[in-house]
């Protein structure tokens, strides 16, 4: 009777073997490539955080952002950080609105995705108020860029079927 035991002891023993040896350690699996990270999802992760430093007024964070061709603008506009306004609003964490959306170029802007920012703002002694800020982000140099920030209007939001290209298609007037 003891040989039972000890065939059976020694299946377990080749079958936890064979378990280690398939775990993952084989250099085909070590050597399949990472998958790329999704373009619209990073394309939000930078408007986001651009979202945030413009409304925590950390321009240089916020210049640093944008796209080449407006970037240097951006500086000019906002030399010197700003001290905070005691009495400002408060505001609220930055969030993705809704998933990104292609946007298509216009005249004055390439194609990209289309991300809409909310926050809310609340001044003291009055409700607070969400804010919503749509961006273009387009790529160049393997990095997203915030190229276009525009308010989102109401009828944006509520009569169009995108509203970040609703948004981002006005023409300035």
């Amino acid at each position: 009777m003891t040989a039972r035991p000890r065939t059976a002891a020694l299946g377990l023993v080749l079958l936890a073997a064979l378990a280690a040896s398939c775990s993952g350690a084989t250099s085909e699996k070590n050597s399949a490539p990472t998958p790329a990270a999704d373009p619209s999802a990073v394309a939000a992760d930078r408007a986001r955080t651009y979202m945030g430093a413009v409304v925590a007024d950390d321009w240089a964070t916020a210049c640093d952002l944008m796209a080449a061709a407006r970037r240097a603008a951006c500086h000019d506009r906002h030399p010197t950080p700003e001290p905070p306004d005691p009495s400002g609003p408060a505001i609220g964490p930055v969030l993705l609105d809704r998933p990104p959306t292609r946007v298509p170029a216009t005249s004055d802007h390439p194609a990209g995705w289309g991300v809409i920012t909310t926050h809310t703002v609340t001044w003291p002694g009055k409700p607070a108020r969400a804010s919503y800020t749509a961006l273009r982000m387009t790529e160049a140099g393997g990095t997203w860029w915030v190229e276009q920030r525009e308010d989102v209007a109401d009828s944006d939001l509520t009569y169009s079927g995108d509203p970040a290209a609703s948004a981002l298609g006005r023409v300035a007037g």
